[in-house]
Parts: C-alpha cells; sequence; structure tokens
C-alpha cells in the first residue's frame, strides 16, 4: 500500500493507491499523480503509476518524463536515459523538457564519478537545450551552475543575469506550482553571482512555497551544493537553513505497560507527555519523513505526532496486521487498537515484511527492523539529507533480543548517534538506572532459533533462485553440451565460493542457494550472470536465446533436517516468494526483491546498484510487489 494524501499543503492529489485501484484512472489524472509523487519525493511511486499508465495508454511524453526523473532520482540514470533517449530520436528532439532530463543523467554521471569529461558532456547538454528554449530557465541554471563547477566564472555568471532576469520577470504571473522553481532559481543564479542575500532570500520564499514538497526540495539542494561545495562554510550553513532542508527518521521505542508488568518502564500515563516530546524534537530536528513500526506506545506516538505535523510516515510490520495486533498493540488495550488503525489510515505507506512472524525467537521482528532501517537509509541517500536514530528508551538493558535496547544497542556499535528519550525522565516515581549489555552476536543475518529437540529453527537468510530460460526447447542431442557448456561453469563458480553457500539444489536447469549473507549472495549473482552471458552459444552447440534468469530476496526462513534426503534444508514463504519472483525475471539480467536491497543497502551501502523496476505479478498470483535490477 502506498498512498498520496492532501493533508498537507501542495500534498494535490487525493488517492489511496494501488496498482489495482488507479486502474480507472484517466490519463490526465494518473499525469497529475506521476508529478505530485515526484514533488513529494515518492520516487517509488511515481514510477509505478507511471508504468501503470503507460500500461493502459500506451505511450505518453509526460508519463515517460516522470518516470524518467523518478529514475534519476533513485541513481537509475542509465535507465532514465534509455527512455529519454528514445523520446529524444523519435519525435522530441525540440523539447525542452527532454533534453534537459537527458542532461541530467549526464550530471548524474558526473556527480558519481568526478571526471571532468563527464562534468563537460554534462554542461554542453544543458548549454544546447538551454540554446533552444532561451526562456525556459531551469536548463540555463543548470548550464550555468556546471559552468561554475568547470570555473568558468565568466559564462556561469553571463547564463545567470540573464537566467535571473528572466525569472524576475516571471515572478509575478507565475501560479503556485511554478512559482517554488522560479523562487529557487532566482536563488541558484544569485549563489552563481555571489550575491548571497538575494540568494538566501530566495531560497526562504521558495521553501515556504514547496514545504512537503521533498523531491522539489532536494533537487533544488543537490544544485546547491555543487556551488557551496567552493564557497566559505558558513555560507554553506546560511543557504542549508535558508531552504529549510529537512531530515528523516528512523524511530524506535518501548511499547506501553501491560498490566501484569511488575516495574514500570513506560506507563500509560505519561503517554501525552511522550508524544509532545517526541513532537517537539521532530520539529526542532525538522523532520519531515518518518520510519517505524506501529506497536502500541512509543510507535504510535512518533506516529501521530508525525502526521500531526504533516509529515511523511512510513510503516513496517513484521507481519500481518491480524496477528500484530494481536500480539503488539492489543494487550495495551483498546484505545491503542483504534490508535493502530488510525495511524495506518493517515500512512502514506505500509509494508507487511511477512505474512506472518515466525514465533521462534525474534527473527522476524530482527528482519522488519533490519529492512525498516535499510529502507530508512536508502530514502536518506536519494535527497541527500541527514538520518536521524530517534529512541523512547529508558537507557537499560530491555526485556530480550528485537527490542528497543537491542535496536538502540545495534544502532550504536555500528557508530551511529540515538537521539533519545527516556520516559523515567516522566514518571513521578525515580528509579535508578542500570546497564545491560548482551552477548548476541551483532550481525543479525547470522541470528538463528533453532529448537533441539525437533532440529528445526528459523534465521534469516539470502536466497538465489535461477533457471535456464528455453531450457525445455533443447533437442536430446543439445543435452549434452547444456550440461557440459552452460552447467559446467556454473558449477564451477559454486564449488569456488562453497563456504559461503549454506545450502544447494539444482533440478536440471534449475538453481536454488541460500547464501550467509546478503553481499555475498549479491555478489555471487552478479559473478553468476557475467559469467553465464559470456558464454559463446554458438560454440557450445546452444540455442543463441539460451539465458539464465536469476532472483535474489532475502528473509526469515525454517531451517530443518530433511529425513528423506539425510541433510540441511530451507523451506517457507520468503523461500516461495523468490521462487515465483525468478520466472518474471528477464534472461540474463538479475532481479532482487526490495528487502534484499534494503538489507543490502544496510550492511554494504556501496557495494551494489538497484535500478527499480516497478510493482511486478509473481508468478503463480503471488502477488504484486517491488522489484529491483542489480547490475
Amino acid at each position: 500500500m502506498l498512498r498520496l494524501t492532501h493533508n498537507a499543503p501542495g500534498r494535490g492529489v487525493v488517492n489511496d493507491w494501488n496498482p489495482h485501484n488507479i486502474r480507472d484512472l484517466s490519463l490526465e489524472q494518473l499525469i497529475d499523480l506521476a508529478k505530485t509523487a515526484n514533488k513529494l519525493g515518492e520516487s517509488l511511486v511515481a514510477c509505478d503509476v507511471a508504468n501503470e499508465g503507460l500500461k493502459k495508454y500506451g505511450k505518453s511524453r509526460q508519463l515517460l518524463h516522470s518516470k524518467a526523473l523518478a529514475l534519476a532520482r533513485m541513481g537509475s540514470w542509465q535507465q532514465a536515459r534509455r527512455i529519454l533517449h528514445n523520446l529524444h530520436d523519435e519525435a522530441h528532439r525540440d523539447d525542452e523538457e527532454t533534453l534537459g532530463l537527458l542532461a541530467r543523467t549526464y550530471k548524474d554521471i558526473w556527480l558519481l564519478s568526478d571526471d571532468k569529461q563527464d562534468l563537460k558532456k554534462a554542461r554542453r547538454a544543458y548549454e544546447r537545450a538551454y540554446s533552444r528554449r532561451s526562456d525556459h530557465y531551469w536548463t540555463g541554471v543548470n548550464a550555468a551552475t556546471l559552468a561554475y563547477a568547470m570555473r568558468d566564472v565568466n559564462a556561469a555568471s553571463r547564463i545567470a543575469h540573464r537566467v535571473r532576469e528572466t525569472c524576475i520577470q516571471k515572478l509575478a504571473a507565475v501560479l503556485r506550482d511554478e512559482k517554488y522553481w522560479v523562487q529557487a532559481t532566482i536563488a541558484e543564479a544569485s549563489l552563481i553571482l555571489n550575491d548571497i542575500e538575494t540568494a538566501e532570500n530566495y531560497y526562504r520564499e521558495a521553501a515556504k512555497v514547496g514545504r512537503g514538497n521533498l523531491g522539489d526540495i532536494s533537487s533544488t539542494w543537490r544544485n546547491a551544493l555543487i556551488l557551496l561545495g567552493s564557497m566559505p562554510p558558513e555560507v554553506r550553513t546560511k543557504i542549508k537553513h535558508s531552504l529549510d532542508i529537512p531530515s528523516v527518521a528512523l524511530f524506535t521505542g518501548h511499547r506501553i505497560d501491560e498490566p501484569r508488568r511488575k516495574v514500570a518502564r513506560f506507563p500509560s500515563s505519561i503517554a501525552d507527555d511522550i508524544r509532545g516530546e517526541i513532537r517537539r524534537r521532530l520539529v526542532i530536528l525538522n523532520i519531515r519523513v518518518g520510519y517505524s513500526s506501529a506497536a502500541s506506545g512509543s510507535d504510535i506516538l512518533f506516529i501521530e505526532a508525525m502526521q500531526s505535523i504533516n509529515g511523511r510516515t512510513h510503516i513496517v510490520l513484521p507481519c500481518s496486521q491480524e496477528q500484530f495486533i494481536e500480539e503488539s498493540v492489543a494487550p495495551a488495550g483498546k484505545d491503542w487498537t483504534q490508535r493502530f488503525h488510525n495511524a495506518l489510515d493517515h500512512a502514506d505507506s505500509l509494508l507487511i515484511s511477512s505474512p506472518e512472524r515466525l514465533r521462534l525467537g525474534s527473527v522476524g521482528y530482527d528482519y522488519s527492523n533490519e529492512v525498516l532501517h535499510g529502507l530508512a537509509i536508502m530514502n536518506a541517500r536519494e535527497f541527500q539529507i541527514e538520518l536521524v536514530r530517534m529512541a523512547v528508551w529508558n537507557g537499560l538493558g530491555g526485556d530480550g533480543s528485537g527490542g528497543t535496547a537491542d535496536i538502540v544497542r545495534r544502532w550504536q556499535e555500528a557508530g551511529h548517534a540515538v537521539d533519545q528519550i527516556n520516559p523515567v525522565q516522566f514518571m513521578r516515581t525515580n528509579r535508578e538506572r542500570g546497564t545491560h549489555r548482551s552477548s548476541r552476536p551483532s550481525r543479525l543475518r547470522q541470528v538463528s532459533t533453532m529448537s533441539s529437540a525437533q532440529d528445526f529453527g528459523s534465521e534469516i537468510r539470502p536466497m538465489l533462485f535461477s533457471d535456464a530460460f528455453h531450457f525445455s526447447k533443447l533437442a536430446e542431442e543439445q543435452l549434452p553440451n547444456f550440461i557440459s557448456k552452460f552447467i559446467g561453469p556454473i558449477a564451477t563458480l559454486v564449488n569456488g565460493v562453497e563456504p559461503l553457500i549454506l545450502y544447494r539444489n539444482t533440478w536440471g536447469d534449475g538453481l536454488f542457494l541460500v547464501f550467509n549473507n546478503v553481499v555475498n549472495a549479491g555478489k555471487f549473482a552478479k559473478a553468476l550472470a557475467a559469467r553465464i552471458n559470456a558464454i559463446d552459444r554458438s560454440a557450445a552447440g546452444l540455442p543463441a536465446s539460451m539465458a539464465l534468469r536469476i532472483a535474489l530476496h532475502a528473509g526469515p526462513i525454517f531451517r530443518f533436517r530433511d529425513q528423506i534426503a539425510d541433510r540441511l534444508n530451507y523451506i517457507g514463504w520468503h523461500v516461495n516468494r523468490t521462487a515465483r519472483m525468478e520466472p518474471i525475471t528477464p534472461p540474463g539480467l538479475v532481479y532482487a526483491s526490495q528487502a534484499f536491497a534494503a538489507l543490502a543497502i544496510l550492511e554494504a551501502p556501496e557495494e551494489f546498484q538497484f535500478d527499480y523496476v516497478g510493482r511486478v505479478t509473481m508468478a503463480k498470483n503471488f502477488g504484486d510487489f517491488p522489484v529491483y535490477h542489480l547490475r
């Protein structure tokens, strides 16, 4: 579930949407919805809406622009460029928006590579777009900014003067939607011209108009950072303050005390005080996007506080709503159950990490917490803004793994500061604060819970499924070549990394592997794809279309002793989900689930590039899930 609402200024389209309930919308409504999603910083939604519209109505330049912008913001500039090149080559050579967005992809490459040749290409692309329509200011100011980055101050100043004059003339007549960009462009041009006071004033006015539009503000801040890199630190501080750059919060906290709790930790009598303190911190830290679960007590109070300041809220639950309410909400009373439903009704997204929580230990909670953490990092990185980790925590050891104390310990061990709200300070009775250190391993994905009586347990593991595309079309006489020339290289690769692979299974053309962690699984998948794609099909006596489809996912699965094969084996819903993702993967590519991407970015932020594909229907009607291309 993803939601665009208008309970805040500028949120535009009212639409509680998923791919099933937007299919009755007109093309114009879908175009508006995709634009609104980009404005708010909901790149995944923008991409999904564009995909649905393109599927229903065919090619639409506006939808393709929205999709390209969303992909570029998520770092998938190669995909964005392919879309824009097609538009440019087909019929829109003079379309300034296509040319400008295409130029942006060159800028994205430069920001990643820091290569002067890439900077030069990006500048030329913006200048070419601006020369076609000099009254279109946004390509002009980008051309000026990149000229400034190349130390060509004269050219930068000349373009900036012209752009600023154009925008000042337009300002009195533009509508609210365009007013933000006109003001932000005047500010950026002023910054290029070293007119800091004017830049501050116009950034401040733009921020007022665009408040809540994280996508727009982050694009403005991204360009400002190019200029601020060669300016005094105090200028950066002034501009950041003027533009009112927001932060993202990742939240955890104690549940409300249940009646049977012997020692008070978070009594219901202080709930309003805690909610007020959370809201105060959100305002001070300028947090406008929040990631959390939704248990009774702190989680719900955080969501309510976020929504009271018109912030965007993203919720991840470890299991179905029914099971979660039973375990983590209802014990605190009917009032909290109603507040839970209200919080979800007004949330901007809800992710159920597993249909049901495995009840063997804390694995289900651990998995949900890690996915939540990874998604928050992905959001903050996309918009180059700060991620604040916030906790309502009494400072003690907690009731066990998977709880608030455990989460805070993990954050701190990873070197992250924690903004702590201590409920003890709000309680009338004082009690001595204690300390506790857990001996539990710090790598969550290595956690497992086993029942010695049954030799049966659960653990969080990454999985790979693959099969050979067009295997069924092989002639009998081609099978020996398939075994030696196609399966042989796979076997060599598998045997070469055996310690990293906990389980392997094969059935002719299919492969199922379970790995020790997501980084090793991702690296293996990339190596496997490269090895198979490099095979000379003609020399191997195989069809040219023969290829491997590779799917990656991670989640809590059951480990058990297979009584028939007499060896270790794995089963569970997440195994099935990985298997259902493999048939929808294009031949030769590696697809990964959103959970896999989140855990990989959490574990190794710079190791992989994930390009968003969209919400895809899994094989055998298994459901619709977000899918990424790993490259």
